[in-house]
């Protein structure tokens, strides 16, 4: 009976265990990344009820594009991110926080026209299209939502809370043989850099996307 060979052939068995689970984990551990990204950008319909990003970005914002395009006209592009939302998810809790995420869609719903298309894109990040809209009234538009917003008290556990908004704006005026996913990649690309700077500045202001400029 050759104990020693045995031994041997155990452990390399249990290495060989060992590495194959550790493998499994690290699978694991990818799979719950790759899920948890899907879930963000997927799943926000099932929170407010508004196209996810994936239908916002592959399918509204480039339809509106080349629609724009075809008739000759400006689109207006509004991104905006809820600034304070933080302090309320720590104080209340995250079911409070996606009580206001649902409240500031529904608010953002009721000042649209029936010709603009809003997105709820991840987390806090609503994008609405404009079409036809030239950059001042897409401002403007911005500018309307935000100071609403900034009034507006949003259900917020058993009471009511208030939220302020960073928005970033542009317009564009598309030739009719754009690429109209990747101009409006390319455009929400720049109005995260606006809504970024908007939220740098403090929070409840408008950022062209265009300029950088303030309105």
């Amino acid at each position: 009976m050759n104990t020693g060979n045995d031994t041997a052939s155990l452990i390399r068995r249990l290495q060989e265990l060992e590495a194959d689970c550790q493998t499994q984990k690290e699978e694991i551990e990818r799979l719950k990344k790759e899920n948890r990204r899907w879930a963000r950008l997927a799943g926000t319909e099932a929170l407010t009820g508004l196209p996810n990003k994936i239908s916002f970005m592959r399918a509204l914002a480039p339809q509106a594009v080349q629609q724009a395009g075809k008739a000759n006209e400006p689109v207006g592009f509004i991104l905006l991110s809820a600034d304070n939302l933080g302090p309320i998810n720590e104080a209340h809790g995250r079911e409070a926080g996606d009580q206001m995420i649902r409240g500031l869609g529904e608010l953002l719903k009721s000042l649209l026209e029936e010709s603009d298309r809003i997105g709820h894109l991840d987390g806090t990040h609503f994008a609405v299209i404009l079409n036809p809209s030239d950059l001042d009234a897409a401002r403007g538009k911005g500018n309307m939502i935000r100071a609403r917003v900034r009034a507006h008290g949003f259900p917020c556990g058993e009471g009511t809370a208030q939220i302020t908004v960073s928005v970033g704006v542009t317009s564009v005026e598309p030739p009719e043989s754009a690429n109209g996913r990747a101009l409006a990649e390319e455009i929400f690309s720049r109005l995260n850099g606006a809504v970024y700077a908007a939220k740098k500045a403090g929070g409840n202001r408008v950022e062209i996307a265009q300029d950088n400029g303030s309105a």
